[in-house]
């Protein structure tokens, strides 16, 4: 069957394939600058946009163009996705949801769900339920039950 080459233009348009990076050097520093920044104000609610392109001497616009160039992203949307990503680490955890929150950065525990529910389609909740949670750290022996 012949391929329609509008359709194929579509999807090439809808579902684009990630291309592999090629960076350079100094894209690369930049990125390794970008992301300690990132992680290093995580737990920060306040921590903006402004305040990234400010730690890098940059404005606001060239930051989110340089990111979204490198990485596909906003710089709000990196941001909040790393957020998200440690989260789900620290739901593998006994630890409580409104913790977990403030945590990675976030101000209310309403605003964390309403996050993660759009980018994972599930609550943190759900996704907690589903996932195995950490237990204590193991040496190789079973601890007795009390």
């Amino acid at each position: 069957m012949a391929r329609n080459p509008v359709f194929e233009a579509l999807n090439r348009l809808l579902h684009p394939r990630p291309m592999k990076p090629s960076f350079s050097t100094r894209d690369r520093e930049f990125l390794d600058q970008f992301r300690d920044i990132v992680a290093h104000q995580q737990s920060n609610p306040d921590f903006t946009t402004e305040d990234a392109a400010a730690s890098l001497g940059m404005s606001r616009m060239h930051l989110n163009r340089k990111l979204r160039v490198l990485t596909g992203q906003s710089t709000h949307d990196y941001i909040l996705g790393k957020r998200l990503e440690d989260a789900c680490a620290l739901l593998s955890q006994p630890l409580p949801i409104a913790f977990i929150a403030t945590s990675v950065g976030f101000k209310s525990s309403s605003h964390f769900a309403k996050a993660f529910r759009e980018k994972f389609g599930v609550t943190p909740s759900e996704y907690r339920a589903k996932a195995p949670l950490a237990r204590e750290p193991t040496d190789g022996k079973r601890r007795p039950k009390r």
